[in-house]
Order: C-alpha cells, then structure tokens, then sequence
C-alpha cells in the first residue's frame, strides 16, 4: 500500500531542521519499513516545495509543503486531487477538521483519521467548538463508516460519544522514534545537567514543558515544599517556558515559598542533549489538567524514570499505577510527596519500576511497535 499522510492544520514544521516530536515523521519512517512507502503532506506559508527524509534500506519519505486556506486553525488543500490519486490510503488527523471531513466525503474508500482529543472541562473552547461541529457535520462519518484511530482510550470514548460505532474506531496509542534518542559523542551537557550533577544529596525531581496553568507549575511548588519536609536537599528542575506574566507569577511564588536555592530552570534545550537531563533525575513529574498523550511521559520512560502524572491521555495508554510508573489525582500535593518518598525508600521497587517503564515503551510504544496496529484498519478498510 502507499500511503499519504496530512496535516490539515497550519503548523510550520522545517523537517530539515528536526523530525523529533513530529509523529508523523516517526509513523511514516515505520510504516516505510515496513514495506508500505509513505508520504506526508504539510501546509506552508512560504514555497511550496517537496523535502526527502531518508530512510535506510528503502525509498526516502517525501514530505510536500503545499499552500491551502487557512480558516480557523482549519487548512483547506485546493487543487491535490493528482496527489491523492496516487495513494492508497489517506490518513488524516482529528475528527473535527474540515479537511478531515471533505477527505472522508471525497474519498471515503481510502481515507482514515488519527484522533487524539477528548472531553475535558479544562478545555472549554474545544469542547465548544466540537458542539457546533457535531450539529451539522459528524454525521457523514456515521453515514460512511468512515474509519478512526486514536491516540488514546480516552479519545475513542469521546468518538463513541459521537455515536459513531464501536468498529469504526481503534485504538492505536502512540509512539517514540527511538532512533532519535540514541546518543550522541557530541551532545555535551546542559546547564541544568551540570547544577544537577552538582547535587550530591537529596533526591532530584524534574519537568519538562510548557509552563502554564494546564500543566500545574504551582502545584510542582506545593509537592517540592511537602518533599523537603522530609528531604530537606531534594530539589526540582525545570526546562520550559511559557507567558512571560505566568512565569513570573511562578517565580515570585517560589521565592514566597522560599524555594529559590533548590528550583533551578532552563528555558530550552535541544532533544540530543535530554538524555543526561532525564538520567540525572530521580522522578519525572506531570500534574496535568489535559494531555492528548503527552511525548514526555514516552521520553521520561523511555529514559527509565519513574513517572507520577494525573489520569491524562497517556497515562490511561502507557501507565499502570504501582508497576511501571504512578498515576495520582491532582488533589493533593501531600500526597505525590508521599508516594514518591515511599518509592524512593525502596530502591528495589524504584529499579523495578524504571525497567518496567523502559520495558513499556521499547516493546510497544516505539513506532515500529505500533505500525502493524495501524496497518491493520488500512487493511480493513481497503479490504485487503
């Protein structure tokens, strides 16, 4: 099968510069293994123009840059037929995007869409704008039978909900390109690596992200505050950045709280040097109000730390509470204290823990891992 992957949303992605964190990059690499060349079409705002990504022992992946209407965080692709024609298989993203929708009408024998969002009070103009989607288009897709994926068993619930049927939707998860995490001879050290090397006692907790109110900064404040009441050397790193107001609310909250000697924050750092900053860890944290999936629960893994995050997309897919990884209510900042002091009391149950997370990821959340999943429903819905 050949297939074609799009994003029908206006993002500038430079696959030139970096494919890490592009899922579309790490599925149509395996998928390409696989035996099945694969191809992805994104929207540009400059020249159009088609970029080769290689792949080893088969044909290099093309990614089309393409112009298309932009209406609100909605892209129209006019003018593409000729390319569509050529693929078996189309493979669009989110249930609610226009284009999604015209794909599924156009071609309705060959189009499939991967959907990661789902129902969340925290996240009010989505769910809005859902509402007037489903008032007068969700229906095509229950007429067609049209085919989805999802990231997430949170996400197919909230398909279902749609009264679409339970065999129009799978669940497939995603993925990690591992191959973009091997190491690096030159990678060096980030600052925050070289202030964490520097710790000598006390246990280390880290958070990689946005930093903004979904993602619960304050409440990390809280649980380092409880932690060091029992730890007094225990510290809380940080690489993100966000609203330059909300960071510095959070900043004049640490120093409130008397916490400026022991959080230390990194703005950014490129992925080949995240390894050291993962390793010098001993817990990742996410208190999350919403997460689709969440790639740094897959790296934190992947990297073998013992994660706590909230019921979140991700969690629900990767996570089994108490064997490879916690997964807590956002209620309590005692209590994430808690369970992660009782995890590094035992540093038998903390190994276990970390291999277990390791073991989860590189044996089904890689994207070579998951291709077959996806291969599957295009089968189906070819008929092959």
């Amino acid at each position: 099968m050949k297939i074609l992957i799009v994003r029908p949303w206006p993002s500038v992605l430079d696959v030139r510069k970096n494919t890490y964190n592009i899922q579309e990059v790490g599925l149509a690499k395996a998928l390409t293994r696989r035996g099945h060349p694969t191809d992805i079409l994104f929207w540009t705002d400059g020249d159009e123009m088609t970029v080769e990504i290689p792949v080893e022992g088969a044909k290099p992946i093309r990614v089309f840059y393409r112009h298309g209407k932009v209406v609100l965080k909605n892209v129209w692709f006019s003018g593409q037929d000729a390319l569509f024609a050529q693929y078996d298989v189309l493979q669009s993203a989110e249930y609610n995007q226009i284009f999604s929708w015209h794909l599924a009408g156009k071609y309705p024998d060959k189009t499939v869409i991967y959907h990661g969002p789902y129902y969340s009070p925290f996240n009010r103009n989505y769910n809005r704008m859902c509402k007037v989607f489903d008032a007068f288009f969700v229906g095509r897709y229950r007429r067609l039978g049209t085919r989805f994926l999802t990231k997430s068993e949170l996400a197919r619930k909230f398909l279902l909900s749609k009264k679409l049927s339970p065999e129009q939707v799978t669940t497939v998860g995603v993925g990690i390109d591992a191959e973009l995490l091997k190491d690096r001879p030159d990678a060096g050290h980030t600052e925050l690596e070289e202030k964490m090397r520097a710790q000598k006692k006390g246990l280390k907790l880290l958070y990689i992200g946005r930093i903004e109110p979904r993602r619960g900064p304050f409440f990390l404040l809280d649980v380092l505050t409880e932690v060091r009441r029992k730890d007094p050397d225990a510290c809380l790193y940080l690489i993100g950045d966000g609203d330059a107001e909300y960071v510095s609310d959070v900043k004049t909250a640490l120093q409130e709280k008397g916490l400026e000697g022991c959080v230390f924050w990194q703005k950014k750092a490129p992925q080949y040097q995240m390894k050291g900053v993962y390793q010098q860890a001993d817990f990742f944290l996410l208190p999350t109000e919403y997460e689709i999936f969440g790639m740094v629960l897959l790296e934190a893994m992947f990297f073998r730390r013992v994660v706590l995050t909230t019921p979140n997309g991700g969690a629900d897919m990767l996570l089994r509470s108490g064997e490879n990884g916690l997964v807590l209510e956002k209620d309590d900042p005692a209590c994430w204290a808690q369970a992660l002091l009782e995890v590094a009391a035992d540093p038998e149950k903390k190994a276990w823990m970390e291999q277990a997370a390791y073991e989860t990821v590189i044996h089904e959340n890689t994207w070579d891992a998951l291709a077959d999943r996806f291969l599957n429903v295009y089968k189906e819905e070819k008929n092959v």
